[in-house]
């Protein structure tokens, strides 16, 4: 572990904010995590809402962090749909308060999202973006706040990020985790799932993201970046994952054919893997 300055992750309290604070502590790095109405706490854990950062009492600039995860946001693309005007509180200016808190020369990591490329075939990283629905004009707003900020950034626009089942929520407010997590959990339960067989997606394994997320820490390799992996169905996804936990899934899991656009994004993530040297598989 060659990084010692003080970690910061916002959002600890989500399903990549838990996975990235526990792994990092775990292996010794000063991290330190910020969500609120915890349902399991830790010391390093702090409970307070970004939105109520208090100037005259700043926790995040009594922290110092030389680096940040700004994992915060209001999860979920369906979710943010619903509720346009709570989901821009809780992703945009939820972003411009914590960038008040930061001086320039603070590193920071930000998830994008592949929702910004509704509609685009096969994008690079310098096409003209501008996505017809709310997750994506939130983040793509939130990824030109942090752009403006600090030239010490790292951008990822990540495809569909699931573990192997076993999520739990550790705050009120977080997600449930992905819709194949959720599968999974369903399927090791014997109970009959339906999912799209002709919906086809780049997914990313969140244990190869927390391995890479640690990379970031001693890389200066700023930028934008897009992240894939090989193209598949949400069906044959499911089942490559029920196979590398052993899980019978054979009477269990029922495709179906979905209605929604597009029925396949394929993402260029050639700059990525040039720079990082490194393929999600």
């Amino acid at each position: 572990m060659s990084y010692k300055g003080n970690i910061l992750i916002t959002g600890a309290g989500g399903f990549i904010g838990t996975a990235i604070f526990l792994s990092l502590k775990k292996k010794g790095y000063k991290v330190f995590g910020v969500d609120f109405d915890y349902i399991k706490h830790d010391e390093n854990l702090i409970d307070l809402n970004l939105l109520n950062i208090d100037t005259n009492n700043n926790v995040i600039k009594d922290l110092k962090p030389n680096f940040v995860y700004h994992l915060a946001a209001y999860a979920g693309p369906p979710r943010n749909e619903k509720n346009p005007k709570f989901a821009r509180k809780y992703n945009v200016e939820l972003t411009k308060k914590l960038l008040k808190s930061l001086n320039k020369n603070t590193r920071i990591f930000f998830p994008s999202t592949d929702k910004i490329f509704e509609g685009i075939v096969f994008p690079d990283e310098n096409i003209k973006l501008n996505p017809p629905n709310v997750h994506g004009k939130l983040k793509l707003e939130c990824e030109n706040l942090i752009k403006a900020h600090t030239k010490n950034h790292f951008i990822f626009r990540q495809p569909v990020v699931h573990a192997y089942g076993g999520h739990f929520q550790s705050t009120k407010m977080s997600g449930t985790g992905s819709f194949l997590d959720q599968s999974v959990d369903l399927v090791q339960k014997k109970t009959k799932v339906k999912i799209f067989s002709n919906v086809k997606r780049c997914f990313l394994k969140l244990d190869e993201l927390i391995h890479l997320y640690e990379i970031l820490l001693t890389s200066e390799k700023y930028g934008t970046y897009n992240l894939s992996s090989p193209i598949k169905s949400y069906y044959n996804r499911l089942i490559e994952i029920c196979d590398s936990k052993k899980i019978d899934y054979q009477k269990y899991i029922i495709p179906t054919e979905g209605n929604v656009n597009p029925l396949e994004q394929d993402i260029n993530s050639e700059k990525f893997e040039k720079n990082f040297n490194f393929k999600f598989s």
